[in-house]
């Protein structure tokens, strides 16, 4: 009678053991290649649930504001599939850089699945500081701040700035000069008239007559202070 109960356990175990989800992914690692600062870039990533139970998919989680997912369906029967849509924004990012998501199920041998979202920012007009973000402190509000910021150009061809679009009224651009070069610089003058008392992040969008880096981002930060 002993036997026929472990015999019996043993089973279940066994059965119970082969009837659970799992989760797996056609990639880990996904390379979205060169992308132009400024520019976003999409993929998928397909979720398979190669188990013999419902897989739960309890959510898809980015490391950074910079990528955004559509979350793929909430649980998938065995043998089912889905895709993970990923997009990436570039803006403000430059060299090679490395994101993550994460994506949470109830696999118990797999709970946590990780990909990596690797990727390489280059521009045609190149910041000389090496930063595209001008942070300008605090500025009581309704004074005007000017700050000039300079970029290189290094796509190798004549580039014409055709203009510029804004965020926010609280910040405009002054384009003293509008054609450069393979190899000089070009400066653009920012300036910031705060409207209220509050931190504020902003965006310059460089327009220009390149095909691969038809806008060249800005980001101007600042705090609005109360006036003396």
């Amino acid at each position: 009678m002993r036997q026929v109960v472990a015999l019996a356990s043993l089973l279940l175990f066994v059965s119970l053991t082969f009837a659970q989800p799992k989760v797996t992914v056609d990639r880990t690692n996904v390379d979205l290649g060169v992308i132009y600062n400024g520019a976003t870039k999409k993929a998928r990533v397909v979720v398979k649930n190669s188990g013999k139970d419902t897989l739960k998919i309890l959510g898809v989680y980015t490391s950074c504001g910079c990528t955004t997912v559509k979350q793929p369906k909430t649980t998938l029967t065995a043998g089912e599939s889905d895709a993970i849509e990923v997009e990436f924004n570039s803006t403000g990012f430059r060299g090679k850089i490395t994101k993550h998501i994460t994506i949470q199920t109830n696999d118990p041998a797999s709970p946590q699945v990780y990909i990596a979202l690797v990727a390489d920012v280059i521009d045609e007009l190149e910041p000389v500081s090496r930063s595209s973000v001008i942070w300008l402190g605090a500025i009581p509000v309704g004074k005007a701040v000017e700050q000039p910021i300079a970029f290189k150009n290094v796509s190798g061809k004549p580039m014409t700035l055709r203009g510029y679009k804004s965020s926010s009224e609280q910040v405009v651009a002054r384009l003293d000069q509008r054609s450069v070069l393979p190899a000089d610089t070009i400066r653009i003058f920012i300036k910031v008239t705060p409207k209220k008392m509050d931190y504020s992040s902003e965006q310059i969008l460089l327009e220009t007559d390149s095909n691969k880096q038809s806008q060249v981002p800005i980001r101007i930060t600042f705090i609005g202070v109360r006036p003396d």
